[in-house]
């Protein structure tokens, strides 16, 4: 599959998160770094856009390789760890699992504007 075209590509540059985002995110994923076949994960939403405040979550889209899967166990499960990772960091992850097909072509998911809006805002990290 095709790596995903963002329009911002990756945490470098001036209008890199801040520092709160990056720590909660990357806390996030030490937390699932090996529990999933893990392609890719792009920041999206207010905090990608820099138009958060205190409250805001980390809005995480979550690649995964292979074929599409069983979203919710996995799901529940993601929001389980981003629990714990708010007791750790004081920021709510709410982590969106995808797969990599799902990203690659999202008129086979069933929020097609989501993946766009993920696309458009999202930072790779």
């Amino acid at each position: 599959m095709s790596s995903p075209v963002l329009h911002r590509p990756d945490l470098s540059g001036p209008d890199l998160p801040d520092s709160e985002t990056v720590h909660a995110a990357r806390t996030f994923l030490r937390h699932i770094a090996g529990r999933y076949p893990v392609k890719e994960t792009v920041l999206f939403g207010s905090r990608a856009r820099g138009t958060h405040d205190a409250d805001s979550d980390v809005d995480l889209a979550v690649i995964l390789n292979g074929p599409a899967g069983r979203r919710y166990p996995i799901a529940g499960e993601m929001a389980e760890i981003a629990f714990t990772v708010m007791l750790e960091t004081g920021i709510l992850v709410q982590a969106v699992p995808l797969w990599e097909d799902e990203f690659d072509r999202p008129e086979t998911f069933s929020n097609p504007g989501l993946i766009a809006a993920i696309k458009r805002d999202g930072v790779r990290l």
